[in-house]
């Protein structure tokens, strides 16, 4: 019996290595897709991360990549919007409006940087300008304005 034990420990090792190894290869495939998708949009990719309690990015860094995420979509989508003014774009307005409150708060509040909370308002605010004719611009405006104003950007 004394003999077996050995070999027996040896391959245990090696089968909790081996899943240990594969766990964080697993791990890290899942981070990379979820960090390649936009997820200024997704709100059911968001919500379905909050309930199972993942959170591939540190809070800063997911606040931002939404943000940089509907930039992309504010920039890319310009042209039809401008040429054929569709209602569809027009969620884009909310969704960007939303992210970049919450990353502006984040700034202030969080890590008292007026200058970057600043910058993010002024490269978001000329990208929303080409939905103008969206029934919710003038809304979203009015709030990024008026949020400006409070914290003195």
């Amino acid at each position: 019996m004394n003999k077996y034990w050995k070999p027996l420990l040896i391959a245990l090792s090696v089968l909790v290595v081996a899943g240990a190894v594969w766990g964080g290869y697993i791990y890290k495939i899942n981070q990379d897709n979820l960090e390649k998708t936009n997820i200024c949009q997704d709100d059911e990719l968001i919500v379905r991360l909050i309930d199972q309690n993942i959170n591939p990015f540190s809070k800063f860094k997911f606040i931002k990549k939404r943000n940089a995420d509907c930039n992309v979509l504010l920039i890319n989508n310009k042209d039809k919007a401008l040429k054929f003014q569709d209602e569809n774009y027009c969620s884009l307005l909310d969704s960007s409006s939303t992210a970049v409150i919450l990353l502006i708060n984040t700034y202030v509040n969080e890590m008292y940087d007026r200058e970057n909370a600043s910058k993010e308002l002024n490269i978001t605010t000329p990208l929303m300008t080409p939905y103008n004719y969206c029934p919710q611009y003038m809304d979203n405006m009015i709030n990024l304005i008026m949020l400006k104003k409070r914290l003195g950007l």
